[in-house]
């Protein structure tokens, strides 16, 4: 075992524990309460992207700064999964293309201002699940899920579109990575030690490391600004089967774990604000809506 190798084990067998601090105070910012999964802020925190079911199918919407909401896109299938390229320019989504193949998910980027849309990894020989984009902080290159060569796996492709090229290559499932903004890693979560739990490799995919271990499922990684923590989502705190998932933060300094929503609705899907303050989705107010700490959390 490398030195390195050596010092994620010692924090493993550290006991980790949610930290005493009281949860932080939140504050909505939608009020709607319709069905919302995914979101991502802008690379200058004044636009909102989300993921909303206004009717029978999900699409992307944009909320400006001054509450103002439009619809990214006007694609007539799913859209999902959004993600900001690092110059605030483009949008890499994922597309469920309905026709002629239902169920045939294809990750495209799209313009900021909603046109212009160009695919950029898709099937490979028979029909396939390309979700889950990330891009390099460089604006070069997308990480994502693909379920091509039938276990879903991830791969790295140019950002204007090419050939993918694998980035996990095992028997488990890989999904929901997300670059490190020093570039240098990607988080994601795996089923490779059983329940789902957060793992985080180099980019050539040489060295994976585990970073929880938990009787829940771990799950969405999302990297804080400065690269020192990993927001994602468990139900580690609740009775095994039950959903009732929250939202944690792991320092990836000491290993700990802190529940940074606590409440009995529903919380997933985090994201973090460019000024290190932390949004997520919840049903605490009753419907699904998006909250946010009212100040950046602190190491």
């Amino acid at each position: 075992m490398t030195a390195f190798l050596a010092t994620w084990a010692a924090l493993f067998a550290a006991t980790v524990s949610p930290a005493a601090d009281p949860p932080p105070a939140v504050t909505p910012i939608t009020i709607d309460g319709v069905l919302k999964t995914r979101h991502a802020w802008s690379p200058d925190g004044k636009t909102l992207l989300y993921v909303k079911f206004p009717g029978a199918t999900m699409g992307l919407f944009v909320r400006e700064a001054d509450g103002r909401e439009r619809r990214l896109t006007d694609f007539a299938s799913p859209e999902f999964d959004p993600a900001w390229s690092p110059d605030g320019s483009r949008v890499a989504i994922a597309r469920d293309n309905t026709s002629p193949n239902q169920g045939n998910i294809d990750v495209y980027t799209v313009s900021a201002a909603g046109g212009d849309a160009k695919r950029v990894a898709g099937d490979v020989g028979k029909l396939s699940h390309e979700e889950s984009p990330s891009w390099s902080p460089d604006g070069k290159l997308l990480v994502f899920s693909s379920t091509r060569n039938d276990k879903q796996q991830l791969y790295i492709v140019p950002a204007e579109g090419g050939e993918a090229k694998p980035l996990t290559a095992d028997n488990s499932m890989n999904a929901h990575p997300a670059w490190s903004p020093d570039g240098r890693q990607i988080a994601f979560a795996t089923s490779r030690w059983g329940d789902w739990e957060l793992a985080v490799t180099d980019v050539e995919g040489k060295e994976t490391r585990r970073l929880t271990e938990s009787r829940g499922l771990d799950d969405y990684p999302a990297w804080s600004p400065d690269g020192k923590r990993l927001a994602f989502v468990s139900n580690r705190t609740g009775p095994r089967g039950i959903a009732n998932y929250e939202v944690f933060v792991l320092d990836l300094a000491t290993g700990t774990v802190r529940n940074v929503s606590e409440h009995s609705g529903l919380d997933q899907f985090p994201a973090w604000t460019p000024d290190g303050r932390l949004s997520w989705v919840s049903l605490r107010g009753g419907g699904h809506d998006i909250v946010v700490t009212d100040k950046p959390l602190g190491p």
